[in-house]
């Protein structure tokens, strides 16, 4: 007897999504707990097992702690609104918005068809201005209080990208989306005054359930340093 797949894969999803099975409501009694993956950049045709394998793993882990009667918020989203999805704009000829939605209509569709629990009701996309009204909301905050500042400094600067690049996203000193040389430019940007929290966000580091890993770069990030 052969095991049909796809036929009874979705059933069981749709069963999923007429039962809200995995909705949750802020109502509940239970324990919460909060589970997050990093949302997709829709820059490119569909998922790659880059995006399947550690959602993969998290969404097993939501199932746990669901079996376990926790209240599990597992939401999902794209991160829609930046050089990415423009980039893949300018390489296939077409109008970011255009493609921004194609590629996110065929992610949901990908995701739903791989059995993800995540909370659909709860879907964000960065570049819908029910979104990012928020994120101009907060800037302004940030600016009338004097935490967001224009000043001239030295950025990692990929010429073929036409983009800036943090320290991360060099790979031996090149860019790792082209490969390209990447220079050293001076130019006037927006800052945030991080420094007036360094101390802060360093102690919060002591009460999360990070990896030493993960805690040294973020430690790096905050870049304070005691001494020479």
């Amino acid at each position: 007897m052969t095991y049909d797949f796809a036929k009874i894969e979705k059933k069981w999803q749709k069963k999923w999504q007429d039962a809200k099975a995995f909705e949750v409501s802020e109502e509940s009694n239970k324990k919460k707990f909060y589970c997050l993956i990093e949302f997709p950049f829709p820059s490119g045709a569909g998922l790659h097992v880059g995006h399947a394998r550690p959602y993969t793993a998290m969404d097993v882990i939501a199932r746990k702690k669901r079996m376990e009667q926790k209240n599990v918020l597992f939401p999902i989203g794209y991160d829609a609104f930046g050089m990415q999805a423009e980039q893949y704009a300018i390489k296939t000829g077409q109008h970011p918005q255009k493609t921004t939605e194609r590629n996110c209509n065929n992610y949901t569709k990908q995701l739903k068809n791989l059995g993800m629990s995540f909370d659909w009701s709860r879907e964000i996309n960065t570049s819908k201005s029910e979104y990012y009204k928020w994120t101009q909301w907060m800037f302004l905050q940030f600016f009338k209080h004097g935490l967001a500042y224009k000043k001239e400094d030295t950025m990692n600067w990929c010429p073929a990208c036409k983009l800036a690049l943090t320290n991360e996203e060099l790979e031996q000193g090149k860019c790792e989306r082209c490969g390209g040389d990447v220079l050293q430019k001076l130019k006037s940007q927006w800052t945030l005054k991080m420094k007036s929290y360094s101390e802060r966000l360093l102690e919060g580091l002591d009460t999360v359930n990070y990896s030493e890993n993960i805690k040294a770069q973020q430690k790096n990030w905050i870049g304070k340093s005691v001494g020479a």
